[in-house]
Formats: structure tokens, sequence, C-alpha cells
């Protein structure tokens, strides 16, 4: 370990407001053992390694030097594999989006999607006109499930997951929509088609399949 132990050894003391005297007798030795150890003049066994972080309240990877070389592999690793992965996402084998556009695209649907939703109610409520009266303000509300369908949309494509995507607001919207307007028309879409519900842990299913198929195939993405 030589004097590098030594003197990180008496740092990390002098860092706990800690006297030779004091720190020895938490180790168990004495002041002119632990004195040689932060000189570098000898090195401690395994078990005075183990005394002394505890005593001073740090784990032995720190006493030893070693976090700060653990950190810096776990940076470089993060680093590569941002260089590794790709900026650019293929729809298609003509289109191609940047990761970037598709962060966009989701933040817009996030901040102005529920707004654009509310404005669309309004006017469905105040024009949609069914047999039974106004029937904009009786099922337009499903608008404003829209924007979370259509912002996981590009959480999908920016991640390149399916797991994200909302099928079961998806779901609830069809089927409370189906429902409410075969009211105002005098049809039942409520039954059978609950059946609908059935997609949701069905879609989660094949989701999960097919980004675990991902994950395994291209462990770098």
């Amino acid at each position: 370990m030589g004097i590098e132990f030594g003197n990180r050894l008496a740092k990390l003391r002098k860092e706990k407001g800690l006297t030779q005297e004091e720190l020895a007798e938490k180790v168990g030795v004495s002041r002119q053992t632990l004195g040689k150890w932060e000189s570098g003049e000898v090195s401690p066994e395994t078990e005075n390694i183990v005394s002394l972080a505890k005593a001073l309240e740090i784990s032995t990877d720190e006493l030893l030097g070693n976090v700060e070389e653990a950190e810096v592999e776990i940076v470089d690793a993060e680093e590569s594999a941002k260089e590794e992965r790709p900026n650019h996402i293929h729809i298609d084998k003509d289109i191609v989006f940047t990761r970037g556009a598709f962060t966009r695209a989701e933040g817009l649907f996030n901040a102005v999607g529920g707004l654009l939703a509310l404005v669309a109610y309004l006017i469905v409520g105040f024009t949609w006109k069914g047999p039974t009266g106004a029937l904009g303000w009786a099922c337009g509300w499903t608008l404003l499930l829209l924007p979370p369908v259509i912002g996981s949309v590009f959480t999908c494509l920016r991640l390149r997951r399916y797991k994200p995507f909302h099928m079961g607001t998806l779901v609830i919207l069809v089927y409370c929509g189906m429902g409410i307007i075969g009211n105002a028309y005098g049809l039942n879409l409520w039954h059978p088609y609950w059946i609908l519900f059935f997609l949701i842990p069905l879609y989660h299913y094949f989701a999960y399949y097919l980004d675990y198929r991902w994950v395994f195939r291209n462990p770098n993405k």
C-alpha cells in the first residue's frame, strides 16, 4: 500500500477530527502502529483495514481509494453507451427522425395537448346534437383522453419500446365513446363490447415480450 495509503489514512482521520491516539484506540492498536501506517512504513493487515474503515465510518473501498476509480469507470461506461447509441430512429427506409425530434413532439403534447383537447371538447359540446339533444357534452369528454394516448406514441418511438403506449386509456376512450353514442341512438354498445378491455393485458403481454426481445438482441441500444 505504501505512502499513498498512509497519506489517505491521515487525511481521512483529520477530516473526522480524530487524533492518532483516538483512532488507534478505536481500532485497538498502539499510536506508534498507527503512525507507521500513516507514514507508509508498515501496511495494515486486512482485519485492521476493516477496523479502520469502521472507526472512520467509511467503506473499505473509500479507505483503499477504489471509489474514485469505480466512479470513473461508470462515467466512462455511460459516455461510451451514449456514443454507441444512435441518435436517429428509422421508421421506414426512407424516413429518419432524430431522438430530439420525438422528445420535442412529446413535450409539445404534454404542454398543450390538454388545452387543445379541452377546446375541442367545448366545440363538440356546443355543436354536436343527437336525437336526444346535445350529444357532444355527453361523449365529447373522451377527447380529453387523447393527449396522453398520442403523447405515448412519441414516447414509444423515442425509446423504441412498446410498453409505454397507453393502451388502457385508448380502450376506455373507445368503449365509453361507443356506449354513450349508442345510448343516444337507441343501441346497446356496452355489452358485449366490454370485451375490449381484454386488449389491455394482451397488449402488455406482447409489449413486454417484444421489448424483451429487442433488449436481448440489442443490449447496447
